[in-house]
Protein backbone atom coordinates (compact mmCIF):
# COMPACT_ATOMS: atom_id res chain seq x y z
CA UNK A 1 0.00 0.00 0.00
CA UNK A 2 1.71 2.98 -1.44
CA UNK A 3 0.92 6.72 0.36
CA UNK A 4 2.16 9.85 -0.67
CA UNK A 5 5.34 10.65 1.13
CA UNK A 6 4.33 14.34 1.50
CA UNK A 7 1.17 13.71 3.21
CA UNK A 8 2.55 14.78 6.71
CA UNK A 9 4.39 17.80 6.03
CA UNK A 10 1.28 18.96 3.92
CA UNK A 11 -0.92 17.86 6.76
CA UNK A 12 1.22 20.14 9.31
CA UNK A 13 1.44 22.89 7.04
CA UNK A 14 -1.96 23.06 6.44
CA UNK A 15 -2.98 22.94 10.49
CA UNK A 16 -0.43 25.65 11.23
CA UNK A 17 -2.56 27.86 8.31
CA UNK A 18 -5.95 27.04 9.92
CA UNK A 19 -6.43 29.35 12.89
CA UNK A 20 -3.90 30.79 14.93
CA UNK A 21 -4.56 30.06 18.90
CA UNK A 22 -5.54 33.89 19.38
CA UNK A 23 -7.72 34.95 16.48
CA UNK A 24 -7.19 38.14 15.60
CA UNK A 25 -10.11 40.01 16.43
CA UNK A 26 -11.43 42.89 13.94
CA UNK A 27 -15.26 42.97 14.27
CA UNK A 28 -17.65 43.84 11.84
CA UNK A 29 -20.59 43.53 14.10
CA UNK A 30 -20.87 42.00 18.01
CA UNK A 31 -23.87 39.87 19.24
CA UNK A 32 -24.92 40.52 22.65
CA UNK A 33 -25.64 37.96 25.05
CA UNK A 34 -29.08 38.01 24.83
CA UNK A 35 -29.43 37.46 21.20
CA UNK A 36 -30.08 33.71 20.40
CA UNK A 37 -30.73 33.74 16.80
CA UNK A 38 -28.50 35.00 13.96
CA UNK A 39 -29.80 35.26 10.29
CA UNK A 40 -27.95 36.38 7.50
CA UNK A 41 -30.21 36.50 5.24
CA UNK A 42 -32.20 39.31 7.57
CA UNK A 43 -28.99 40.64 8.92
CA UNK A 44 -27.04 40.89 5.47
CA UNK A 45 -23.47 39.10 6.86
CA UNK A 46 -21.23 39.44 4.12
CA UNK A 47 -18.45 36.99 3.17
CA UNK A 48 -15.18 37.89 4.81
CA UNK A 49 -17.16 39.12 8.20
CA UNK A 50 -15.89 38.70 11.79
CA UNK A 51 -19.29 38.37 13.75
CA UNK A 52 -17.63 38.58 17.50
CA UNK A 53 -20.05 36.75 20.26
CA UNK A 54 -19.65 39.09 23.43
CA UNK A 55 -19.28 36.93 26.21
CA UNK A 56 -21.72 36.17 28.71
CA UNK A 57 -24.35 33.78 29.31
CA UNK A 58 -26.86 32.70 26.24
CA UNK A 59 -29.47 30.24 26.30
CA UNK A 60 -28.45 28.81 22.55
CA UNK A 61 -27.27 30.22 19.61
CA UNK A 62 -29.07 29.68 16.56
CA UNK A 63 -26.69 30.69 13.24
CA UNK A 64 -28.35 29.85 9.86
CA UNK A 65 -28.39 31.25 6.41
CA UNK A 66 -24.93 32.53 6.75
CA UNK A 67 -22.68 31.92 3.42
CA UNK A 68 -19.10 33.29 3.17
CA UNK A 69 -16.91 32.05 0.36
CA UNK A 70 -13.73 29.62 0.32
CA UNK A 71 -11.22 32.34 0.12
CA UNK A 72 -13.61 34.68 2.80
CA UNK A 73 -15.31 32.93 5.21
CA UNK A 74 -17.52 33.82 7.82
CA UNK A 75 -16.03 33.80 11.21
CA UNK A 76 -17.88 34.01 14.43
CA UNK A 77 -15.73 34.05 17.37
CA UNK A 78 -15.97 34.93 21.40
CA UNK A 79 -14.99 38.46 22.28
CA UNK A 80 -14.38 39.75 25.74
CA UNK A 81 -14.99 36.89 27.81
CA UNK A 82 -16.03 33.54 27.72
CA UNK A 83 -19.22 32.26 25.74
CA UNK A 84 -22.05 30.01 28.23
CA UNK A 85 -24.80 28.18 27.04
CA UNK A 86 -26.79 26.41 29.95
CA UNK A 87 -30.30 25.11 28.38
CA UNK A 88 -33.59 23.20 28.59
CA UNK A 89 -33.84 23.61 24.80
CA UNK A 90 -33.08 20.71 22.18
CA UNK A 91 -29.65 21.98 21.40
CA UNK A 92 -26.89 24.20 22.53
CA UNK A 93 -25.23 25.42 18.80
CA UNK A 94 -26.69 24.93 15.66
CA UNK A 95 -25.43 25.74 12.65
CA UNK A 96 -28.08 25.83 9.63
CA UNK A 97 -28.15 26.16 5.59
CA UNK A 98 -24.43 28.06 6.14
CA UNK A 99 -21.59 27.55 3.97
CA UNK A 100 -17.74 28.49 4.44
CA UNK A 101 -18.14 29.67 8.23
CA UNK A 102 -15.81 29.18 10.95
CA UNK A 103 -16.86 29.16 14.74
CA UNK A 104 -13.98 29.75 17.07
CA UNK A 105 -13.34 29.69 20.68
CA UNK A 106 -9.95 31.09 20.55
CA UNK A 107 -11.11 35.02 21.18
CA UNK A 108 -9.60 35.46 25.01
CA UNK A 109 -6.01 34.62 26.03
CA UNK A 110 -5.59 32.43 28.62
CA UNK A 111 -8.75 30.44 27.99
CA UNK A 112 -8.63 27.32 25.84
CA UNK A 113 -12.41 27.24 25.17
CA UNK A 114 -14.12 30.28 24.71
CA UNK A 115 -17.31 28.91 23.78
CA UNK A 116 -18.77 26.51 26.11
CA UNK A 117 -21.98 24.71 25.47
CA UNK A 118 -22.17 23.50 29.79
CA UNK A 119 -25.42 21.70 29.69
CA UNK A 120 -28.34 20.82 26.96
CA UNK A 121 -31.24 19.02 29.08
CA UNK A 122 -33.20 17.69 25.74
CA UNK A 123 -30.88 17.47 22.97
CA UNK A 124 -27.73 17.59 21.12
CA UNK A 125 -24.44 19.96 22.52
CA UNK A 126 -23.76 21.03 18.55
CA UNK A 127 -25.64 20.43 14.71
CA UNK A 128 -24.53 21.20 11.98
CA UNK A 129 -27.35 20.34 9.23
CA UNK A 130 -29.86 21.46 7.26
CA UNK A 131 -27.35 21.46 4.07
CA UNK A 132 -24.35 23.30 5.79
CA UNK A 133 -21.32 22.75 4.16
CA UNK A 134 -17.38 23.93 4.84
CA UNK A 135 -17.94 24.46 8.58
CA UNK A 136 -14.97 24.53 11.23
CA UNK A 137 -15.46 24.36 14.41
CA UNK A 138 -12.67 25.11 17.20
CA UNK A 139 -12.08 25.81 20.51
CA UNK A 140 -15.27 24.85 21.99
CA UNK A 141 -16.45 22.55 24.85
CA UNK A 142 -19.34 20.69 24.43
CA UNK A 143 -20.72 18.61 27.62
CA UNK A 144 -23.52 17.43 29.62
CA UNK A 145 -25.80 16.40 26.55
CA UNK A 146 -28.81 14.24 26.54
CA UNK A 147 -28.09 13.00 23.43
CA UNK A 148 -25.11 13.34 21.66
CA UNK A 149 -22.05 15.90 21.62
CA UNK A 150 -21.98 16.94 18.33
CA UNK A 151 -23.80 16.04 15.23
CA UNK A 152 -22.48 16.94 11.58
CA UNK A 153 -25.01 15.51 8.84
CA UNK A 154 -28.35 16.10 7.03
CA UNK A 155 -30.45 13.38 6.87
CA UNK A 156 -33.35 12.68 3.98
CA UNK A 157 -37.60 13.40 5.28
CA UNK A 158 -40.39 12.53 3.89
CA UNK A 159 -40.90 16.14 3.37
CA UNK A 160 -37.69 17.09 1.82
CA UNK A 161 -35.26 14.62 -0.41
CA UNK A 162 -32.77 17.35 -0.74
CA UNK A 163 -29.57 15.88 1.25
CA UNK A 164 -30.40 12.68 -0.46
CA UNK A 165 -26.65 11.53 -2.11
CA UNK A 166 -27.43 12.28 -5.41
CA UNK A 167 -28.46 15.80 -4.82
CA UNK A 168 -26.00 16.94 -1.83
CA UNK A 169 -22.46 16.04 -0.63
CA UNK A 170 -21.45 17.91 2.31
CA UNK A 171 -17.83 19.39 2.23
CA UNK A 172 -14.97 20.14 4.75
CA UNK A 173 -16.29 19.74 8.23
CA UNK A 174 -13.18 20.67 10.11
CA UNK A 175 -13.32 19.78 13.94
CA UNK A 176 -10.23 20.31 16.12
CA UNK A 177 -9.37 21.37 19.27
CA UNK A 178 -12.08 21.18 21.26
CA UNK A 179 -13.30 19.15 24.19
CA UNK A 180 -15.98 16.97 23.82
CA UNK A 181 -17.65 15.08 27.15
CA UNK A 182 -20.45 13.34 29.47
CA UNK A 183 -22.34 12.80 26.63
CA UNK A 184 -25.25 10.35 26.95
CA UNK A 185 -24.82 8.84 23.17
CA UNK A 186 -21.58 9.72 20.84
CA UNK A 187 -19.10 11.62 21.24
CA UNK A 188 -19.41 12.93 17.76
CA UNK A 189 -21.48 11.46 15.38
CA UNK A 190 -19.99 12.60 11.75
CA UNK A 191 -21.90 11.24 8.65
CA UNK A 192 -25.22 9.02 8.18
CA UNK A 193 -24.44 5.65 9.41
CA UNK A 194 -27.14 4.44 7.04
CA UNK A 195 -24.67 4.54 4.24
CA UNK A 196 -26.30 1.55 2.88
CA UNK A 197 -29.58 2.47 2.67
CA UNK A 198 -32.13 4.98 5.15
CA UNK A 199 -35.69 3.70 5.49
CA UNK A 200 -38.68 6.48 5.98
CA UNK A 201 -40.70 3.94 7.73
CA UNK A 202 -43.31 7.39 7.21
CA UNK A 203 -43.41 7.33 3.58
CA UNK A 204 -42.05 3.41 3.26
CA UNK A 205 -38.70 4.66 1.42
CA UNK A 206 -35.47 4.01 1.43
CA UNK A 207 -33.12 6.81 0.27
CA UNK A 208 -29.28 6.99 0.16
CA UNK A 209 -28.01 9.83 2.64
CA UNK A 210 -25.10 12.58 1.77
CA UNK A 211 -21.44 11.73 1.69
CA UNK A 212 -19.19 13.61 3.42
CA UNK A 213 -15.80 14.76 2.20
CA UNK A 214 -12.81 16.74 3.27
CA UNK A 215 -13.70 15.83 6.93
CA UNK A 216 -10.77 16.50 9.77
CA UNK A 217 -11.01 15.86 13.11
CA UNK A 218 -8.06 16.33 15.15
CA UNK A 219 -6.46 17.45 18.47
CA UNK A 220 -9.55 17.24 20.35
CA UNK A 221 -10.15 15.52 23.62
CA UNK A 222 -13.09 13.74 24.01
CA UNK A 223 -14.58 12.01 27.51
CA UNK A 224 -17.39 10.08 28.81
CA UNK A 225 -19.43 9.23 26.61
CA UNK A 226 -22.25 6.97 26.63
CA UNK A 227 -21.72 5.39 23.09
CA UNK A 228 -19.36 5.74 20.84
CA UNK A 229 -16.27 8.37 21.18
CA UNK A 230 -15.80 9.31 17.73
CA UNK A 231 -18.10 8.60 14.90
CA UNK A 232 -17.13 8.90 11.27
CA UNK A 233 -19.39 7.56 8.49
CA UNK A 234 -19.97 7.64 4.73
CA UNK A 235 -16.90 10.39 4.30
CA UNK A 236 -15.57 8.05 1.64
CA UNK A 237 -12.75 10.46 0.34
CA UNK A 238 -9.87 12.82 1.75
CA UNK A 239 -10.99 11.99 5.65
CA UNK A 240 -8.58 11.83 8.48
CA UNK A 241 -8.90 11.34 11.66
CA UNK A 242 -5.76 11.91 14.00
CA UNK A 243 -4.38 13.61 17.20
CA UNK A 244 -7.20 12.89 19.35
CA UNK A 245 -7.83 11.41 23.19
CA UNK A 246 -10.74 9.66 23.73
CA UNK A 247 -11.05 8.64 27.39
CA UNK A 248 -14.13 6.24 29.07
CA UNK A 249 -16.22 5.61 25.66
CA UNK A 250 -18.99 3.71 25.97
CA UNK A 251 -20.30 3.62 29.63
CA UNK A 252 -23.72 3.35 28.75
CA UNK A 253 -22.55 -0.31 27.27
CA UNK A 254 -24.94 -0.18 24.45
CA UNK A 255 -24.36 -2.71 22.01
CA UNK A 256 -23.67 -2.03 18.83
CA UNK A 257 -22.41 1.62 20.18
CA UNK A 258 -19.19 0.74 21.78
CA UNK A 259 -15.76 1.91 20.29
CA UNK A 260 -13.38 4.81 21.32
CA UNK A 261 -13.28 5.35 17.07
CA UNK A 262 -15.35 4.12 14.48
CA UNK A 263 -15.10 4.27 11.10
CA UNK A 264 -18.55 3.51 9.65
CA UNK A 265 -20.05 2.11 6.83
CA UNK A 266 -18.60 4.17 3.62
CA UNK A 267 -15.25 6.10 5.16
CA UNK A 268 -12.08 5.99 4.48
CA UNK A 269 -10.12 7.78 6.72
CA UNK A 270 -6.27 7.92 7.59
CA UNK A 271 -6.76 7.37 11.51
CA UNK A 272 -3.40 8.39 13.15
CA UNK A 273 -1.77 9.16 16.57
CA UNK A 274 -4.95 8.62 18.59
CA UNK A 275 -4.54 7.84 22.16
CA UNK A 276 -7.42 5.34 23.37
CA UNK A 277 -7.39 4.66 27.08
CA UNK A 278 -10.09 2.63 29.43
CA UNK A 279 -13.42 2.62 27.15
CA UNK A 280 -15.74 -0.12 27.54
CA UNK A 281 -15.97 -0.41 23.85
CA UNK A 282 -13.49 -1.67 21.36
CA UNK A 283 -10.37 0.75 21.13
CA UNK A 284 -11.20 1.10 16.96
CA UNK A 285 -13.36 -0.66 15.13
CA UNK A 286 -12.50 -0.50 11.15
CA UNK A 287 -16.22 -1.07 9.39
CA UNK A 288 -15.10 1.49 6.20
CA UNK A 289 -14.74 0.97 2.83
CA UNK A 290 -11.01 -0.29 2.76
CA UNK A 291 -7.96 1.30 1.54
CA UNK A 292 -6.85 3.16 4.04
CA UNK A 293 -4.59 2.77 7.04
CA UNK A 294 -4.49 3.15 11.00
CA UNK A 295 -0.88 4.11 12.12
CA UNK A 296 0.83 5.22 15.41
CA UNK A 297 -2.10 4.69 17.71
CA UNK A 298 -2.14 4.43 21.39
CA UNK A 299 -4.88 2.20 22.84
CA UNK A 300 -5.01 1.06 26.50
CA UNK A 301 -7.05 -1.64 28.01
CA UNK A 302 -9.91 -1.25 26.03
CA UNK A 303 -13.13 -2.96 27.11
CA UNK A 304 -11.66 -4.38 30.46
CA UNK A 305 -14.26 -3.03 32.39
CA UNK A 306 -17.20 -4.26 30.10
CA UNK A 307 -18.51 -6.81 31.82
CA UNK A 308 -15.07 -8.08 33.26
CA UNK A 309 -16.76 -11.26 35.28
CA UNK A 310 -17.51 -12.80 31.63
CA UNK A 311 -14.23 -13.21 29.29
CA UNK A 312 -17.06 -14.30 26.36
CA UNK A 313 -18.31 -10.78 25.86
CA UNK A 314 -15.30 -9.76 23.82
CA UNK A 315 -13.57 -6.34 23.08
CA UNK A 316 -10.45 -5.79 20.74
CA UNK A 317 -8.01 -3.16 20.56
CA UNK A 318 -9.20 -3.08 16.61
CA UNK A 319 -11.94 -4.74 15.22
CA UNK A 320 -11.82 -5.17 11.00
CA UNK A 321 -15.66 -5.60 10.56
CA UNK A 322 -17.58 -4.74 6.96
CA UNK A 323 -20.26 -3.10 5.85
CA UNK A 324 -19.53 -2.08 2.41
CA UNK A 325 -16.02 -2.95 0.91
CA UNK A 326 -14.60 -1.40 -2.35
CA UNK A 327 -13.64 -3.63 -4.89
CA UNK A 328 -9.92 -4.79 -4.45
CA UNK A 329 -9.60 -3.07 -1.49
CA UNK A 330 -6.61 -3.51 0.91
CA UNK A 331 -6.14 -2.17 4.62
CA UNK A 332 -2.77 -0.99 6.50
CA UNK A 333 -2.87 -1.44 9.99
CA UNK A 334 0.75 -0.20 11.01
CA UNK A 335 2.80 0.51 14.02
CA UNK A 336 0.19 0.62 16.74
CA UNK A 337 0.73 -0.10 20.30
CA UNK A 338 -2.29 -2.07 22.02
CA UNK A 339 -2.05 -2.48 25.81
CA UNK A 340 -4.19 -4.82 27.47
CA UNK A 341 -7.52 -5.54 25.36
CA UNK A 342 -10.01 -7.18 27.23
CA UNK A 343 -10.18 -10.01 24.72
CA UNK A 344 -7.89 -9.65 21.42
CA UNK A 345 -5.60 -7.63 20.14
CA UNK A 346 -6.48 -7.37 16.77
CA UNK A 347 -9.72 -9.22 15.17
CA UNK A 348 -10.38 -9.59 11.68
CA UNK A 349 -13.73 -10.88 10.12
CA UNK A 350 -13.90 -8.80 6.74
CA UNK A 351 -13.30 -11.70 4.17
CA UNK A 352 -13.88 -8.79 1.12
CA UNK A 353 -10.15 -7.58 1.96
CA UNK A 354 -7.91 -8.43 -0.61
CA UNK A 355 -5.05 -8.02 1.74
CA UNK A 356 -4.65 -6.88 5.55
CA UNK A 357 -1.01 -5.79 6.03
CA UNK A 358 -0.45 -5.86 9.76
CA UNK A 359 3.00 -4.79 10.17
CA UNK A 360 5.37 -3.02 13.74
CA UNK A 361 2.23 -3.15 15.86
CA UNK A 362 2.95 -3.85 19.86
CA UNK A 363 0.29 -5.70 21.49
CA UNK A 364 0.69 -6.73 25.30
CA UNK A 365 -1.06 -9.27 27.27
CA UNK A 366 -5.03 -9.80 25.62
CA UNK A 367 -7.67 -11.18 27.76
CA UNK A 368 -7.75 -14.25 25.61
CA UNK A 369 -4.24 -15.07 26.18
CA UNK A 370 -5.05 -17.91 28.25
CA UNK A 371 -7.49 -19.42 26.41
CA UNK A 372 -6.53 -19.30 22.94
CA UNK A 373 -2.90 -18.82 23.09
CA UNK A 374 -1.47 -17.04 20.49
CA UNK A 375 -4.36 -15.99 18.73
CA UNK A 376 -5.27 -14.16 21.26
CA UNK A 377 -3.10 -11.14 19.71
CA UNK A 378 -3.84 -11.62 15.96
CA UNK A 379 -7.79 -13.31 15.61
CA UNK A 380 -8.99 -13.94 12.25
CA UNK A 381 -11.57 -16.31 10.70
CA UNK A 382 -10.54 -14.71 6.83
CA UNK A 383 -7.83 -17.01 4.57
CA UNK A 384 -4.87 -16.40 6.05
CA UNK A 385 -3.19 -15.87 2.71
CA UNK A 386 -5.63 -12.37 2.92
CA UNK A 387 -3.15 -11.31 5.85
CA UNK A 388 0.37 -10.65 5.94
CA UNK A 389 1.48 -10.05 9.66
CA UNK A 390 4.99 -8.90 9.91
CA UNK A 391 7.55 -7.75 12.62
CA UNK A 392 4.88 -7.11 15.35
CA UNK A 393 6.01 -7.81 18.70
CA UNK A 394 3.57 -9.67 20.73
CA UNK A 395 4.45 -9.76 24.68
CA UNK A 396 2.21 -11.70 27.32
CA UNK A 397 3.60 -8.83 29.94
CA UNK A 398 3.31 -5.35 29.64
CA UNK A 399 5.70 -4.96 31.81
CA UNK A 400 8.67 -6.98 30.02
CA UNK A 401 8.38 -4.89 26.83
CA UNK A 402 10.58 -1.94 28.27
CA UNK A 403 8.12 0.90 28.37
CA UNK A 404 9.24 4.25 30.18
CA UNK A 405 6.76 4.00 32.77
CA UNK A 406 4.26 1.59 31.88
CA UNK A 407 2.07 2.51 35.65
CA UNK A 408 1.98 5.66 34.85
CA UNK A 409 0.47 5.23 31.39
CA UNK A 410 3.85 6.59 28.71
CA UNK A 411 4.35 3.69 26.85
CA UNK A 412 6.85 5.11 24.92
CA UNK A 413 10.01 2.74 24.31
CA UNK A 414 13.10 2.73 26.67
CA UNK A 415 16.10 2.63 24.80
CA UNK A 416 17.08 -0.74 25.42
CA UNK A 417 13.74 -2.21 25.09
CA UNK A 418 14.08 -5.22 23.16
CA UNK A 419 10.66 -3.67 20.58
CA UNK A 420 14.01 -0.68 19.33
CA UNK A 421 14.39 -1.36 15.61
CA UNK A 422 12.23 -4.26 15.52
CA UNK A 423 10.14 -3.01 12.76
CA UNK A 424 10.31 -3.49 8.93
CA UNK A 425 10.55 -0.16 6.84
CA UNK A 426 7.46 1.67 6.59
CA UNK A 427 8.51 4.51 4.40
CA UNK A 428 7.18 3.90 1.16
CA UNK A 429 3.21 3.53 3.10
CA UNK A 430 4.01 6.92 4.48
CA UNK A 431 4.79 6.25 7.98
CA UNK A 432 7.64 8.89 8.53
CA UNK A 433 6.42 9.70 12.14
CA UNK A 434 5.52 8.81 15.02
CA UNK A 435 2.75 9.17 17.99
CA UNK A 436 4.73 12.17 19.28
CA UNK A 437 5.36 13.36 15.68
CA UNK A 438 8.84 12.64 15.72
CA UNK A 439 10.83 11.63 12.60
CA UNK A 440 10.73 7.38 12.05
CA UNK A 441 12.85 5.82 11.53
CA UNK A 442 15.73 6.84 14.22
CA UNK A 443 19.10 4.78 13.61
CA UNK A 444 18.13 2.79 10.72
CA UNK A 445 15.34 0.86 11.29
CA UNK A 446 11.88 1.09 12.48
CA UNK A 447 10.30 0.65 15.93
CA UNK A 448 7.45 -1.58 16.64
CA UNK A 449 4.84 0.50 18.21
CA UNK A 450 3.67 4.25 17.81
CA UNK A 451 6.47 5.01 19.44
CA UNK A 452 9.80 5.48 17.95
CA UNK A 453 12.67 5.89 20.83
CA UNK A 454 15.01 8.83 19.89
CA UNK A 455 17.55 8.04 22.31
CA UNK A 456 20.73 8.45 20.68
CA UNK A 457 22.41 6.19 22.96
CA UNK A 458 19.91 3.18 21.94
CA UNK A 459 21.24 0.18 21.07
CA UNK A 460 21.10 -1.27 17.23
CA UNK A 461 19.59 -4.79 18.03
CA UNK A 462 19.10 -8.03 15.65
CA UNK A 463 16.02 -9.24 16.03
CA UNK A 464 14.36 -12.96 14.54
CA UNK A 465 14.94 -12.99 10.63
CA UNK A 466 12.80 -14.86 8.22
CA UNK A 467 14.74 -14.80 4.92
CA UNK A 468 18.24 -16.10 6.56
CA UNK A 469 18.62 -19.32 8.73
CA UNK A 470 21.61 -17.98 9.93
CA UNK A 471 24.12 -14.99 9.78
CA UNK A 472 27.19 -13.70 11.42
CA UNK A 473 29.67 -10.46 11.20
CA UNK A 474 33.10 -10.74 12.06
CA UNK A 475 35.04 -9.39 13.51
CA UNK A 476 33.90 -7.05 15.97
CA UNK A 477 35.06 -4.75 16.72
CA UNK A 478 36.47 -4.87 13.16
CA UNK A 479 39.69 -3.53 11.73
CA UNK A 480 40.46 -3.47 8.07
CA UNK A 481 37.72 -5.93 6.90
CA UNK A 482 34.17 -7.11 7.39
CA UNK A 483 33.41 -10.75 6.75
CA UNK A 484 29.91 -11.74 6.48
CA UNK A 485 28.69 -15.43 6.47
CA UNK A 486 25.20 -16.73 6.10
CA UNK A 487 22.60 -19.23 4.93
CA UNK A 488 20.34 -18.27 2.53
CA UNK A 489 16.91 -19.64 3.63
CA UNK A 490 14.88 -18.12 -0.18
CA UNK A 491 16.18 -17.70 -3.29
CA UNK A 492 16.69 -14.64 -3.78
CA UNK A 493 18.75 -11.34 -3.80
CA UNK A 494 20.52 -10.28 -0.64
CA UNK A 495 21.12 -6.71 -0.01
CA UNK A 496 24.16 -5.63 2.55
CA UNK A 497 24.63 -2.06 3.26
CA UNK A 498 27.28 -0.66 5.65
CA UNK A 499 26.13 2.73 6.98
CA UNK A 500 27.25 5.72 9.04
CA UNK A 501 25.51 6.32 12.62
CA UNK A 502 23.63 9.46 10.22
CA UNK A 503 22.20 6.13 7.72
CA UNK A 504 24.92 7.30 4.64
CA UNK A 505 25.53 4.52 2.81
CA UNK A 506 29.30 3.62 2.63
CA UNK A 507 29.51 0.38 0.82
CA UNK A 508 27.29 -1.84 -0.27
CA UNK A 509 26.97 -5.53 -1.43
CA UNK A 510 24.61 -7.55 -3.51
CA UNK A 511 24.55 -11.41 -3.45
CA UNK A 512 21.94 -13.73 -5.54
CA UNK A 513 20.79 -16.56 -3.24
CA UNK A 514 19.62 -20.20 -3.50
CA UNK A 515 17.82 -21.68 -0.59
CA UNK A 516 20.07 -23.53 1.65
CA UNK A 517 23.34 -22.51 0.07
CA UNK A 518 26.06 -20.49 2.51
CA UNK A 519 27.47 -17.20 1.27
CA UNK A 520 30.11 -14.79 2.47
CA UNK A 521 31.41 -11.81 1.26
CA UNK A 522 33.69 -9.04 2.57
CA UNK A 523 33.71 -5.20 2.96
CA UNK A 524 36.67 -3.17 2.90
CA UNK A 525 37.36 -0.75 6.03
CA UNK A 526 40.53 -0.05 5.90
CA UNK A 527 39.68 3.71 4.41
CA UNK A 528 36.75 3.66 7.06
CA UNK A 529 37.17 6.20 10.04
CA UNK A 530 37.27 5.12 13.43
CA UNK A 531 33.42 5.16 14.68
CA UNK A 532 30.40 3.19 15.01
CA UNK A 533 28.69 1.80 11.61
CA UNK A 534 25.36 -0.34 11.03
CA UNK A 535 25.28 -3.28 8.81
CA UNK A 536 22.06 -3.94 7.25
CA UNK A 537 20.84 -7.22 5.44
CA UNK A 538 18.03 -6.81 3.78
CA UNK A 539 16.04 -9.02 1.09
CA UNK A 540 12.44 -8.06 -0.72
CA UNK A 541 10.69 -8.76 2.23
CA UNK A 542 12.36 -6.24 4.64
CA UNK A 543 15.01 -5.63 7.26
CA UNK A 544 16.51 -9.25 7.97
CA UNK A 545 19.42 -7.87 10.46
CA UNK A 546 21.24 -5.08 11.70
CA UNK A 547 24.50 -4.73 13.54
CA UNK A 548 26.83 -2.08 15.33
CA UNK A 549 30.45 -2.55 14.57
CA UNK A 550 32.72 -0.35 15.87
CA UNK A 551 36.35 0.13 14.52
CA UNK A 552 39.07 0.21 16.91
Amino acid sequence: MKTNLLFRFFTLLLLASITPYLYSQNCSREIAPDVFQIDGASTGIQPGETVCLLSGNKDYLLIQNVHGTASNPVTFVNKGGVVVINTDNYYGIKIAHCSFIRLLGNGVVGTNYGIQVQRVANGAGLAVGDLSTNVEIAYVEIAQTAIGGVYAKTDPTCNDFSSTRDKFTMYNFWFHNCYVHNTEDEGLYIGSSKYTGQHLPDCDTTVFPHLMRGVRIFNNIVENTGWDGIQVSSADENCSIHDNTIRFDSQAEQPGQMSGIILGGGSKCKTFNNQIFDGKGDGIDVLGLGNHEIFNNLIVRAGQTYHPSNPNDFKHGIYVGKVVTETDAILGIYNNTIIEPKSFGVTIVNADLVKTYLLNNLITDPGQLPFVGKEAYINSNVSQDKIVSENNYLKPSTASVGFLNASGDNFDLQPGSKAVNYGQDLIAQGVVFDLLNRSRPFHTLFDAGAFESHDPYASVKTHDNRNLLQWKAYPNPFDSRITVVFIAHKNGTLTAELMDMTGRVVQVVRQKCVSGKQYHFQFNTKKLATNSYLLKLSSVDGVEGVSILQKK
